[in-house]
């Protein structure tokens, strides 16, 4: 690589730092939480707070949109992943100015959990939240399974609308429906001709041949849903607005927005020479444009590629586009709406995180002869850590075939974190379970965050002021964090998941903890394999993965590898720290 970076962990620390000093007179800096980015207009007394969040590698989005008549907050999450629930919430705690926060947000299974929890964790502070989730990405499925699609470009204009209704003094209700309005008036499609390539993995997460193009390509590095020849822009436009316009089936005369983006590597003046065709194409279809963005809107890295974006507009619609905003990725001139009400600070101070309101299943004190000491176990976290760091990047590259390669990366930042914090400290197993979900909810994001951030937590509740624990003290244990995995993600074995790895492994050493401890740890090991070799031949049916189809057939799922590594190393640890009274 040849990139301006110094440390690839710190970058996305480092570009808000960047980002915050460039456009000072817009934005500032939360001053509770560094992966918050705020509007200086906001929180306004009276008016509704609009906010979003996603992962970096995006910009301008998803924090260029912050500022006047736009996003009052936005949640900063790692390359390519989710921010946390606490960052979100920390945004919607930031943009609120009492009469309600909308988070308006795209379709993918991180942030859907995120947003959630965040929406959970503001609930008692009396903010009301309402969402809207963006999929308009036309190609990720099909029309009749729209609330499957993921959220590309057309978030922009779900932002803009939602951001002009606010400043024009609607209420959350009537934000929501306008932001709703815009973005189920959207359909987008993306084509690729180069890859990306996340900072601390170093290679591609795919390859495009030569002579070829991804058609259907996503935000985050994702294969496309097809790959085709090659072909000229005309050809490569006329193809994009076809897809678009196949989707939307409007009528002649309608009015439509049009944005063009660029993916982070393609000139500028491709984009122009793309734009040229596409209103070409969209007049042919008897449609008028009225407004159109090209540049660099919602990119995705270095990635050489486009995204269209056509928005049918109403008289509503059409108004609220045309006023007026300011931010560092979208600005119209005009005469900026007065504010509602005095622009202030944040009115509540955050909470902190609840824990786990699920009744948890209680390991039960150790009874039999062998058993593990859980006083001083806290070392079991820092060796599940060392496997994690030290397959990084097998893990990244498993993810990167059929995801967006940032998996290792997220993994091993978590992992290795929580253990620096607890190296050589000698503490009960539950505290280091609680610290290891702390750091993997409070820091990582995307979809892992909470995932294993739920299981460790339930793990720790399991055995929280136990001194030591027998067989069926490890199975109430491993069966609590199943329970988080479940409750959390809502996945069933076949979905090509992390669960096809746990439910197999927690069953096998439930059939085998009477034969013993060590004989049950194999036996989970052994069906933690099996289960996560599986998942080759699965199709995906949930995450960014799901939506290539019969493309997800033939690879690992990431998530099934990671948690293998995660009980294998469980299992090896506890056998080494075994006792017999």
């Amino acid at each position: 690589m040849q990139r301006f970076i110094n440390d690839p962990d710190d970058i996305v620390d480092e570009t808000v730092a960047g980002f915050v000093k460039a456009h000072r007179d817009l934005v500032r800096k939360d001053p509770e939480n560094p992966r918050v980015v705020v509007s200086r207009f906001a929180p306004q007394e009276g008016k509704v707070g609009i906010v979003t969040g996603g992962g970096s590698g995006h910009e301008p989005a998803f924090v260029g949109y912050v500022g006047q008549n736009m996003v009052d907050a936005v949640a900063i999450g790692e390359l390519f992943s989710s921010p946390t629930a606490k960052s979100f919430a920390d945004a919607i705690r930031a943009a609120d100015g009492g009469a309600g926060v909308a988070v308006l947000y795209g379709n993918y299974a991180g942030d859907n959990m995120n947003v959630r929890m965040a929406g959970e964790m503001v609930a008692p502070e009396g903010i009301d939240v309402a969402t809207v989730v963006a999929n308009d990405d036309v190609c990720s499925a099909p029309v009749d399974e729209r609330e499957k699609r993921r959220g590309v470009a057309g978030e922009i204009f779900m932002w803009k609308i939602g951001g002009a209704k606010a400043a024009l003094g609607g209420s959350l209700a009537e934000v929501k429906n306008a932001a709703q309005t815009a973005i189920d008036a959207c359909r987008s499609v993306g084509v690729g001709l180069g890859p990306c390539t996340l900072p601390a993995l170093g290679h591609p997460n795919f390859q495009i041949e030569a002579g070829t193009m991804e058609v259907g390509i996503g935000h985050h590095g994702e294969p496309g849903a097809r790959v085709e020849p090659l072909k000229s822009a005309d050809a490569v436009a006329d193809d994009m607005v076809k897809i678009v316009l196949d989707d939307h089936n409007l009528p002649e005369g309608t009015e439509v927005a049009v944005l063009v983006s660029g993916l982070g590597a393609t000139p500028v003046n491709e984009l122009y020479v793309l734009y040229d065709r596409i209103e070409v194409g969209l007049e042919k279809a008897g449609l008028q444009v009225h407004r159109a963005f090209v540049g660099n809107y919602f990119t995705s890295l270095e990635m050489v590629g486009a995204t269209l974006t056509v928005m049918a507009l109403t008289n509503e619609l059409k108004s609220l586009l045309d006023v007026s905003c300011a931010s560092p990725g979208m600005t119209l001139p005009g005469d900026i709406t007065a504010p509602i009400g005095k622009i202030g600070t944040r009115r509540r101070q955050g909470q902190a995180a609840q824990r786990s309101n699920l009744s948890v299943l209680r390991a039960p004190e150790a009874v039999r002869s062998e058993k593990l000491d859980l006083t001083t176990a806290s070392g079991i976290v820092e060796e599940l850590a060392a496997v994690i760091v030290a397959n990084k990047t097998h893990l990244s590259d498993i993810d990167g075939l059929i995801g967006d390669g940032d998996h290792g990366i997220n993994m091993a930042k978590g992992f290795g974190r929580a253990a620096d914090q607890i190296a050589g400290k000698n503490l009960p197993l539950s505290d280091a379970f609680e610290k290891l979900s702390d750091v993997l909810m409070s820091e990582i994001g995307g979809s892992m965050g909470p995932l294993y951030g739920f299981v460790f937590r339930n793990m720790s509740l399991s055995i929280e002021d136990r001194t030591a624990i027998d067989a069926d003290g490890i199975s109430a244990m491993l069966n609590a964090g199943l329970q988080g995995a479940r409750s959390t993600g809502g996945a069933k074995i076949g979905d090509k998941t992390l669960i096809d790895c746990f439910v197999p492994a927690v069953e096998a050493f439930e059939a085998s903890k009477n034969q013993g401890i060590v004989p049950a740890l194999s036996a989970m090991s052994a069906a933690a394999e099996k289960g996560r070799d599986s998942t080759v031949d699965m199709v995906a049916k949930l995450g960014r993965a799901a939506r290539l189809g019969e493309r997800s057939r033939g690879v690992l799922d990431a998530g099934a590898t990671s948690c293998c590594l995660i009980l294998n190393e469980l299992a090896a640890a506890i056998s080494r720290r075994l006792t017999s009274a």
